[in-house]
Parts: C-alpha cells; sequence; structure tokens
C-alpha cells in the first residue's frame, strides 16, 4: 500500500505544500503589493474552505475516487495556468481554481489512510502513512526552491502542476474501486 497509494500520497502532499508558496513567490515576481497578494491568498483560502463539508459527503457517497482524481486535476491545471498569469485578477482567478481543487479534495489524504489501515497495528499504519505525507511535504517546497534556482520560478511551478497530475493518476489508478471498509477491511 505504501508504495502503490503511499507514493500517490507523497505526492499530494508535496503539491500541497509547494501550492502555498507558489502564489506569494508569484504575485512578488509579478510586482503586485503585499495587500492585494494578501487579499489573493485569502480568496482561494476561502474557497478552499467553503468546500471542507461538501466534499466529505461527496467522498462518502460516491467513493473516494470522486474527490481525490478531480481535486488534483484542477490543482494541476492552476498551478500550469499560474505562469501565464499576468495582473491580479488573472493569478486570482488561477489562485481560486487551485483553492477549489484544493477544498475538494479535503480530508482525502487521512480518509485514505483510514480506509486501508488494518485492524490490528491501526497506529503504527497511520505513522507510517503520515509519514509518506511529511516526506512529500519536505520535498515538494525543496524542489520548487531547487528549479527556481537552477532555471526559472515559472518552470518551478509548472513541474509542481505536472506532480498534481502524476498523483491524480497515480491515485486513480491506485484507489479502489470498492473501499476497504465496503469490503469488511
Amino acid at each position: 500500500v505504501f508504495v502503490t497509494l503511499g507514493l500517490g500520497i507523497a505526492l499530494v502532499s508535496a503539491v500541497r505544500t509547494t501550492r502555498q508558496t507558489i502564489i506569494p513567490l508569484w504575485a512578488d515576481h509579478l510586482a503586485l503589493d503585499p495587500a492585494v497578494t494578501s487579499l489573493i491568498y485569502g480568496l482561494a483560502g476561502g474557497i478552499d474552505m467553503l468546500l471542507f463539508y461538501p466534499a466529505g459527503k461527496v467522498m462518502d457517497h460516491m467513493g473516494r475516487r470522486w474527490v481525490v482524481v478531480p481535486s488534483l486535476v484542477l490543482m494541476g491545471a492552476g498551478l500550469l495556468a499560474v505562469p501565464w498569469t499576468w495582473d491580479a485578477t488573472s493569478l486570482l482567478i488561477a489562485a481560486m481554481v487551485i483553492g477549489f481543487g484544493n477544498g475538494i479534495g479535503s480530508g482525502m489524504m487521512m480518509t485514505l489512510g483510514a480506509d486501508h489501515a488494518p485492524r490490528q497495528g491501526r497506529a503504527h499504519f497511520l505513522g507510517a502513512w503520515r509519514l509518506m505525507s511529511d516526506i512529500g511535504g519536505t520535498c515538494g517546497p525543496g524542489l520548487l526552491s531547487l528549479l527556481a534556482a537552477t532555471t526559472t520560478l515559472a518552470i518551478g511551478i509548472a513541474v509542481t502542476g505536472l506532480l498534481a497530475f502524476a498523483a491524480a493518476g497515480q491515485l486513480a489508478y491506485w484507489i479502489p474501486r470498492v473501499a476497504a471498509r465496503d469490503k469488511g477491511g
């Protein structure tokens, strides 16, 4: 499970932690006023928070895949759009797509972990699951920094967007069609 779904979770965590730095970095690149940057970041975060509850309902009623894959595709599309933004409005649109994508995926990482945790050793399993998430969360911003330093910030952001698509593909393939909890596992 850690090599299959765990890798996907590491990629998701890399994208999610990196997205938090991308908006302010790109806003600085566009020479936007810090107050405008804060407004963009706050509006994207607001969209994200509005979707916590509906995302959980969809995940529980329609299945994990119905939330996870669209979440990552939207985040990837929004991230790939960021380097093409030229002003506050265009960056706001891209940031809101990213926020919407992240919002509809709220709870996906721990829900998938709980779905696959065995009854015996559940705490150890979830600890290792969280470690996979933390590894991705540490490596994502590091990769962005490396790419921004050696190439350009735009390339680093685009690679992060591509990681979101890779995570979508990985998880679309490995999330079971029938949840482990439905099989009695």
